[in-house]
């Protein structure tokens, strides 16, 4: 099923989706349990059927990350046989400035364009935005600019960055603002950058920091349903 074909017979399907970030594959602190984060993901979205895996940054720690750590980080989501969206968060310099373009598995989608990138899972009706965090700064704004939501689809965009609930602090960097958050026409907002659980939503838009798979925080994830008819549906839960 494709794109126009949602708009022009006006349904879309039930889709769950699995929320996660900050994985931090590579990490000089905590390596092992890294993988076991992913392991874990993999694991959850298989259990909890999910149609797809959006990684909202951070899946690597930093650029050091080995060409086999990588290669058996892309064959493990690969497996997954589902669709998988990855938007590079700060940490994801490997995917970004040092990376060596190997072959992605046919599942993945890499969202790399320096500027924002649009991905479309016709078969789900879904379309996915992000801006890769390409330079860390107060400057970079992960959720500025929004495209319309595209027809037809439900829509999801993907963020790297801090929520400012309050002004915004001219120090902090990659800043998400509440206006931002409020004003998004869409159905879900996927964040990266907080390893803690956090709902964020305004004005009715549903947003939400999924929490991290590993490291000293408890460790969370996010089942994300989209019914036609229910409309969203939140499920956070800790990882095992």
């Amino acid at each position: 099923m494709g794109i126009y074909e949602l708009e022009e017979n006006g349904r879309r399907p039930a889709v769950r989706l699995l929320h996660t970030s900050d994985l931090h594959v590579g990490s000089d602190v905590y390596a092992d349990d890294a993988l076991q984060g992913l392991d874990a993901v993999l694991a959850s979205a298989r259990q909890n059927e999910a149609d797809a895996l959006l990684i909202a940054g951070d899946l690597f720690d930093n650029k050091r990350v080995s060409d086999a750590m990588v290669d058996k980080v892309l064959a493990d989501l690969g497996a997954l046989g589902k669709p998988v969206v990855v938007l590079p968060g700060n940490h994801d310099t490997l995917l970004t400035t040092a990376w060596k373009s190997p072959k992605l598995p046919p599942n993945l989608k890499l969202m790399r364009t320096d500027g924002a990138d649009m991905v479309f899972v016709a078969e789900l009706g879904l379309a996915l935005w992000g801006r890769p965090v390409y330079d860390h700064h107060p400057g970079n704004r992960p959720m500025a600019d929004l495209p319309p939501r595209p027809q037809g689809c439900w829509y999801v965009p993907m963020a790297h960055g801090l929520f400012m609930d309050g002004p915004v602090d001219e120090f902090r960097s990659s800043p998400i603002t509440t206006a931002e958050i409020a004003e998004a026409d869409c159905d879900y907002v996927a964040l990266g950058h907080v390893h803690a659980l956090r709902e964020v939503s305004q004005n009715g838009v549903t947003a939400y920091y999924s929490g991290a798979p590993s490291g000293s925080q408890t460790r969370t994830a996010i089942v994300v349903d989209l019914d036609p008819q229910a409309g969203v549906r939140v499920s956070p839960f800790v990882l095992r």
